[in-house]
């Protein structure tokens, strides 16, 4: 209850349903506790499906506006950067390039820009000086992976060699290391023999390094 209320939580995922359902002797003590807390908010849990579900959509997908509704760039100066940068000297000149290179007039500043129209979406040329700008304005609204953040850039700006500058830049950022675990250590299983008495043998688990707590970096 919310202030008198019914609270509802509309989701277009099962496994909240199926806990809430489920037997509650398969739950750890964990998962109970966590169910008990949700329960104190929700007292109507329906499924809703993703196609149907647009409040969900609207507040777990990020959409980002194109060039020209951007508050990061000046176009000014983002255009000034198209004339003098040498990338796009070379494609201007280059006619096996893949990329139709058109002025388009910015609808926020009185500027052109220099964009690709070959996907028939103008997608702006990037300068140099404007790259890892952009990389840094589109990955760091979530932090996806290497896929996704080429895909979220791609459609919206070019520039030659992108999908592997935009790799590296991805797996140098910090955020996604402390956060995204990629490999997992699997101690292999080992034998103990029987102690003759108590205290014997005494096992223990050290994990670290840690990030500091009044001094120590490990947990014993």
């Amino acid at each position: 209850m919310l202030e008198g209320r019914e609270f509802q939580i509309y989701t277009d995922q099962k496994p909240l349903i199926y806990a809430f359902k489920q037997n509650p002797d398969k739950c750890s003590p964990r998962q109970l506790r966590h169910l008990d807390f949700i329960s104190q908010y929700s007292t109507d849990i329906r499924h809703v499906q993703g196609s149907q579900n647009i409040v969900a959509d609207a507040l777990s997908r990020i959409e980002v506006d194109s060039i020209t509704k951007s508050p990061i760039l000046n176009f000014k100066e983002f255009a000034r950067a198209q004339q003098d940068d040498s990338d796009i000297q070379k494609f201007l000149h280059n006619d096996a390039s893949s990329l139709q290179l058109e002025l388009k007039p910015c609808q926020t500043s009185n500027c052109n820009l220099l964009c690709d129209t070959s996907t028939g979406v103008p997608r702006p040329f990037v300068p140099t000086s404007f790259r890892k700008l952009i990389f840094d304005h589109l990955h760091n609204l979530a932090h996806p992976g290497i896929a996704a953040s080429t895909k979220l850039i791609s459609a919206r700006y070019v520039w030659p060699g992108m999908k592997y500058q935009i790799k590296q830049w991805v797996r140098c950022c910090e955020s996604c290391q402390r956060s995204k675990i990629q490999r997992h250590t699997k101690t292999p299983l080992g034998t103990f023999s029987l102690p003759d008495a108590r205290f014997t043998h005494i096992h223990i688990d050290i994990v670290g390094p840690l990030p500091p707590s009044e001094g120590q970096i490990y947990l014993l």
